[in-house]
């Protein structure tokens, strides 16, 4: 490609060159993190689900950094998933654009480069690394894949990257994009009505940003519908060059049906009729595009744990339900997804428990137990706990742990005693504010 044609390309995402501004949206709360990195040396990596606003967040800090004073031309924001760039994904065309860039826009001084979808070139890090070890740049790049980028980014950037997931929306920042801003509990009553409303939007219709500022059901329905097709096709049978495209759409819909259930792989096979290396290569694939994630039995054996099979869970609540069959309420699945979700965010070990009564959330902290969270979301009117409910905390853990034990409710808040055990009762909003 010539540079003329790149650099109209390139005009055409970068027009702050000319304005010295740009429309970045509603900010995300993992913006101040990445705002902090702007200076040091690290390449940032933000990785998620496609169209979980990782684009948007890389223009929130461009627009952070075009309030410093910088020269709009010192920022450079390229979208490889530009269908002209198509034919031509190589590191090459990573040095094309960038010789462009300094021949044709910002000839010298420090920049900072923004790479969009990143996965799209090959040995993308090789060039990267380069660049960087003999010029003064600051890298930025996306990637919808874990474990591509974890596995590029492990051999030739090691301790030179921080990178940060990014994931649909949170309820806190739903109810932000939503314009409602709850900072305090007292924010929290004041306010409650309207909060548990859209509570039961958020948990619907999930929590992407594009969905969410969509104003009709129908709107909404069709644009989480064009987002599973995306991420199915784009992201999983492309890039893994599956051929058996039911199998796998057919396994996708059952395991986002079947959310917080336990299941296993000998199961799974069993009922698709498929190999084992297929059904572990299709659910590898479905987790590494983020479209779900998994949660494994607590056990101090890996062995036993990995005997015990997983628990899915959809990263997201509206994609899950547009595609899910669902045959009667579940209601309670829903909740314990976006707690999953939300426990995912802010724990690196988050694991279930079938010691006796199943907990649904056992939350560890280096070597020790630190919370155990069950989910019981009844009627609102609820003003007593079922003993069966306060009995699942009173199974002991192995080894001396004596950890925060919490039931998550739709509405019921207090603090038991049970059989020598402190088990405070949160409403799951609530929960989700987390002051």
């Amino acid at each position: 490609m010539n540079s003329s044609k790149i650099l109209e390309i390139l005009s055409a995402y970068n027009p702050f060159w000319i304005s010295g501004a740009i429309d970045a949206g509603i900010p995300r709360d993992l913006l101040p993190a990445c705002c902090a990195q702007v200076q040091s040396k690290e390449v940032l990596v933000l990785k998620g689900i496609r169209h979980s606003g990782k684009s948007t967040l890389m223009n929130q800090v461009i627009q952070e950094l075009l309030k410093t004073g910088i020269l709009p031309t010192a920022v450079l924001r390229v979208n490889l998933e530009e269908p002209l760039f198509a034919s031509e994904y190589s590191i090459t065309l990573l040095e094309d654009i960038y010789r462009t860039y300094r021949e044709r826009v910002y000839p010298e001084g420090k920049c900072w480069v923004f790479l969009d979808e990143i996965q799209q070139v090959t040995d993308w890090e090789s060039w990267v690394r380069g660049r960087q070890d003999t010029e003064d740049i600051k890298f930025f790049v996306t990637g919808s894949s874990a474990s591509i980028l974890s596995r590029e980014i492990g051999t030739k950037l090691t301790g030179r990257n921080v990178t940060f997931e990014v994931f649909p929306l949170s309820f806190i920042e739903y109810l932000r994009f939503n314009d409602v801003d709850v900072r305090t509990e007292l924010d929290y009553f004041n306010k409650k009505t309207t909060i548990r409303n859209l509570f039961h939007e958020y948990l619907m219709y999930g929590g992407f940003p594009e969905v969410t500022l969509k104003k009709t059901e129908n709107e909404k329905k069709i644009l989480l519908k064009s987002y599973f097709d995306d991420i199915l096709y784009r992201d999983i049978v492309s890039r893994y060059e599956i051929r058996d495209v039911t199998s796998l759409r057919n396994l996708a819909v059952y395991l986002l049906t079947q959310v917080a259930r336990p299941t296993n792989i000998s199961k799974l096979k069993k009922n698709f009729s498929i190999s084992q290396d297929k059904t572990e290569s299709y659910i590898s694939a479905l987790l590494e595009s983020y479209l779900l994630f998994q949660i494994t039995s607590f056990s101090y054996s890996l062995k036993h744990s990995m005997r015990s099979g997983f628990k899915p869970y959809a990263i997201d609540n509206g994609l899950r339900n547009r595609v899910a069959f669902s045959f009667s309420e579940d209601t309670g699945w829903q909740v314990e997804n976006v707690i999953a979700c939300f426990l995912r965010q802010q724990y690196e070990e988050v694991y279930f428990s079938k010691n006796g009564n199943e907990i649904d959330f056992i939350v560890k902290e280096g070597m020790h137990i630190r919370r155990r969270i069950q989910v019981w979301y009844d009627d609102i009117s609820v003003r007593e706990i079922p003993s069966r409910e306060l009995a699942r905390f009173i199974i002991p853990l192995q080894g001396d742990d004596n950890p925060e034990s919490i039931l998550l409710t739709n509405d019921y808040e207090d603090v038991i005693e049970h059989d020598g055990i402190s088990i405070r009762c949160i409403p799951v909003v609530k929960y989700l504010l987390s002051w």
